[in-house]
């Protein structure tokens, strides 16, 4: 095969490949249009709730900050920070008005891992009392053994 008709196989496949999904199109934009459809209904009942949720003053306060960002954004792009988002871990006490926010640090996967093993690490306790991870590491300890004694047999 040579280079030129190897180019004219290549462009016959590409001309096929975009002509059928020029006629399948219609197909895939008409599913895609009703899923779109039904998602609008489910976001707009989901943000109607969460919008019921917030507190009045916390609504007028964040549109407020929205005019601002908004108005400033040509001169200051930092003024659009306020979109991003800000999450503390803690929680808070008092009212919403005058709230004091206690923070905690998060726990590192490790140190969720350990609390997992010394809470169910009771080999002891009934089969139905052990975690998971007393259960595998009784496996893994099981297959240890079977391979040291194969060694040695």
């Amino acid at each position: 095969m040579s280079s030129p008709h190897r180019k004219e196989c290549l462009d016959f496949q590409m001309n096929d490949s975009n002509f059928c999904k020029m006629i399948h199109m219609k197909k895939t934009l008409c599913r895609k249009y009703k899923q779109v459809r039904n998602g609008i209904a489910k976001s707009g009942k989901a943000f109607n709730r969460l919008d019921e949720a917030a507190p009045a003053n916390l609504k007028t306060e964040w549109l407020a900050s929205e005019r601002i960002a908004q108005s400033s954004r040509i001169h200051d792009p930092a003024a659009m920070d306020i979109y991003e988002i800000n999450i503390k871990k803690g929680k808070s006490t008092g009212s919403p008005s005058n709230s004091r926010l206690i923070l905690h640090t998060a726990p590192s996967k490790k140190e969720i891992e350990l609390r997992l093993l010394e809470e169910g690490n009771a080999r002891n306790a009934a089969p139905s009392r052990r975690s998971v991870a007393t259960w595998i590491s009784m496996g893994l300890a099981i297959e240890e053994a079977q391979i040291a004694l194969l060694i040695e047999v």
